[in-house]
């Protein structure tokens, strides 16, 4: 792991949590907030589809009315319309990939190209970089420049093996660069438990908190070895990537 404050914050989270409910609510009464937290976010998930799928519906009609009489601007008046009611960053991107579309076939190119930047300007990851080189890739066919087809052709194609390689990542080894930020996460992770931990144990002696700024401390002096291995990491991998 390369960085331990985004697991660490989740389980502190948690832990407080219980102490509360363990202070003040009974066992029973806990789970039953865990049950019901869950239900919540499956039914928030739940919701977010059927909505995602709802809006999909209204869009698809004006965009097979444009396939038989081709009427742009009746299609604008549509998407606009639906436009407001698209929440997510995927909805906006099939409302805008389907206007740059249509743009393309009426060769309006001034505003596919200014509709192009719209769409880069909300890419997010690398799924939404890859829509937008697909994107350009008929731009530069439509337009006739074989050259910048191949380019964005690459490009997209390249965004499609890292996300199919997405789960391998995680077992390439850290090049320099990345040993460096897992060194100063890990750094930074020992230190502040250590100064949390003091802290916490000066200030509250004997209490529950004193048992827990204890910890704290002793959770720090064994992430600092792994500080020291993320060091010598990136000091070796900084070397051999010199020499390269």
């Amino acid at each position: 792991m390369r960085n331990p404050w985004p697991v660490f914050s989740i389980a502190a989270l948690s832990g407080a949590v219980c102490l509360i409910y363990d202070h003040f609510f009974s066992y029973e009464t806990m789970w039953i907030a865990v049950v019901a937290f869950l239900a919540l976010l499956a039914l928030c998930f739940f919701a977010y589809c059927r909505y995602e799928c709802w809006l999909a519906k209204k869009l698809n009609p004006y965009v097979v009315a444009y396939q038989s009489d081709h009427d742009l601007e009746k299609l604008k008046q549509g998407l606009d319309h639906w436009r407001p009611w698209a929440l997510s960053r995927h909805s906006q991107n099939i409302i805008t990939a389907n206007w740059f579309s249509a743009l393309l076939e009426q060769k309006h190119w001034a505003e596919a190209e200014e509709t192009l930047e719209q769409f880069l300007h909300r890419a997010k990851n690398k799924q939404d970089k890859m829509g937008y080189h697909l994107l350009r890739t008929d731009y530069a066919r439509a337009i006739g420049d074989t050259g910048l087809e191949e380019q964005e052709r690459l490009l997209s194609q390249q965004l499609k093996n890292q996300l199919g390689n997405k789960k391998g990542e995680s077992r390439v080894p850290a090049n320099a660069k990345e040993s460096k930020y897992a060194f100063f996460c890990w750094l930074s992770f020992s230190f502040g438990l250590a100064l949390l931990g003091i802290i916490s144990n000066i200030a509250a002696g004997d209490s529950i908190l004193g048992s827990v700024g204890a910890g704290l401390f002793i959770l720090s002096l064994f992430s600092f070895p792994v500080s020291l291995i993320w060091m010598f990491l990136w000091l070796i991998r900084r070397r051999k990537e010199a020499v390269k």
